[in-house]
């Protein structure tokens, strides 16, 4: 395979020298016309994002032109790799490079497995790419394939349905408490930069209403504005306990925040409907003793890690069921690449022998005189029966010499082209981008 990777990431490239690899998209473009001047490749494609940058490439050899495209992709930066960089970028060829990409666009390389984000980054490069010129035959063929591999591990796996962060988990451990979060109400307590994550995540997930209080009533309202909710004065906390469903606090307090008397007396006015507390603060907002309230459920910062390690390895099974739907993917690319090289002469063939089909049955038809559309019909699909059927039997067997061995397919497309004296021309790369779902 013609096929070569450059890579750079974040599990052996260090942040500060990933930034000076970066590539704006504005500047995408000029980065794939360099790289194909300046190393004379075929085809290239780049991935830019926080945690890695990569270049795709096609050449004759691409174990030969590697050191020229890491070398041009260091001029183009203006960069002295030894000096500015300290590290060669890894590499990958041929099938190994095939499986990289495939693992990168179903996000098992990914720093957190199971990700989305990284499948729409390579959608975008991809289209940015193909744009700019880069991607032809080769690139749009394997990356529209990865693309429906990515799609197959997302439907066919579990990776993607596991809470690895706090503030996903906080979300995961409310759908456990209430069946419904459509109609539920959060109370925000400080300003925390996770429980604000936490809401999001609990607005998205259906939550109706927000409430905020903070000892500094401006910045209560600022949030809420954020939110769309409502500000509510640090002071009459109390009275406005009893409206939610879920509580979460992330202030810089000594003491507890929420005692289990407070909880207690809004319980009684909830008529015990429950109530899911989240305690992101340390030292802990939340009085522990809560959880002895009849309805009342505490999860403090230890308890939802807890959780996110505990997906974290639910995720880490699940993409070892992924790498296999990567495999019998690859193995898809495999027989494809090995019946290129006789392509053409299937499909000279194929002409060749309709061609004549269709001069014979003319010449037949020409001497028969007047005959009824029906008996035209039945005399057209006998003869052009007849043609596909001498037709398989070659086809079949030329596509499993190629994919047995690639030498096997040449010497049986050559000895089909002397016996039917053909003259396969070699197939173009179609001007169309297949299309991504």
């Amino acid at each position: 395979m013609k096929l070569g990777v450059l890579s750079s990431n974040y599990k052996h490239t260090a942040v500060e020298i990933r930034e000076k690899l970066a590539v704006p998209q504005d500047q995408v473009k000029d980065l794939i016309a360099y790289l194909r001047r300046a190393a004379g490749l075929g085809e290239v494609m780049v991935l830019s994002t926080c945690n890695r940058v990569e270049i795709y490439f096609q050449a004759e050899n691409p174990i030969k032109a590697v050191d020229q495209v890491e070398q041009a992709f260091f001029d183009f930066l203006g960069l002295e790799e030894s000096v500015e960089t300290g590290v060669h970028l890894v590499r990958f060829f041929g099938r190994d490079a095939l499986n990289h990409i495939f693992r990168v666009t179903g996000s098992l390389e990914s720093m957190v497995i199971g990700e989305p984000q990284i499948t729409g980054q390579i959608k975008d490069f991809f289209l940015l790419s193909t744009e700019a010129g880069g991607c032809g035959f080769l690139l749009n063929q394997v990356f529209n394939r990865a693309l429906l591999t990515a799609k197959r591990i997302r439907n066919e796996t579990a990776i993607a349905k596991f809470a690895v962060s706090i503030s996903f988990a906080a979300v995961e451990l409310a759908k456990r408490i209430f069946d419904d979060l459509s109609d539920k109400t959060i109370l925000i307590i400080g300003a925390g930069e996770m429980a604000e994550l936490a809401v999001t995540h609990l607005l998205k997930a259906g939550c109706s209403h927000l409430l905020v209080t903070n000892r500094t009533f401006s910045r209560a309202v600022s949030l809420a504005e954020q939110f769309n909710g409502s500000a509510v004065r640090f002071e009459q906390m109390e009275k406005n306990l009893e409206a939610a469903d879920i509580v979460i606090s992330s202030t810089g307090a000594k003491g507890f925040v929420l005692s289990r008397s407070l909880i207690e007396g809004a319980m009684k006015r909830r008529k015990q409907q429950p109530m899911f507390l989240i305690d992101i603060a340390v030292p802990r907002d939340i009085d522990p003793e809560i959880n002895q309230v009849s309805g009342a459920f505490v999860y403090d910062i230890d308890d939802l890690q807890n959780v996110v390690d505990t997906n974290r390895k639910e995720r880490e099974k699940e993409a070892g069921k992924a790498q296999l739907i990567v495999e019998e993917e690859l193995g898809q690319v495999d027989n494809w690449l090995a019946t290129l090289e006789v392509v053409p002469t299937i499909k000279t063939f194929r002409e060749e022998i309709l061609a004549l089909a269709q001069g014979e049955l003319d010449k037949a038809l020409s001497q028969m005189g007047e005959l009824s559309d029906k008996q035209e019909r039945v005399l057209r699909a006998a003869v052009h029966g007849l043609a596909y059927k001498i037709l398989h039997q070659p086809t079949v067997k030329l596509k499993e010499a190629a994919m047995e061995s690639n030498h096997k397919g040449q010497e049986y497309a050559g000895l089909i082209c002397e016996l039917f004296g053909l003259n396969p021309k070699e197939e173009k790369a179609p001007q169309k981008v297949f299309q991504l779902k």
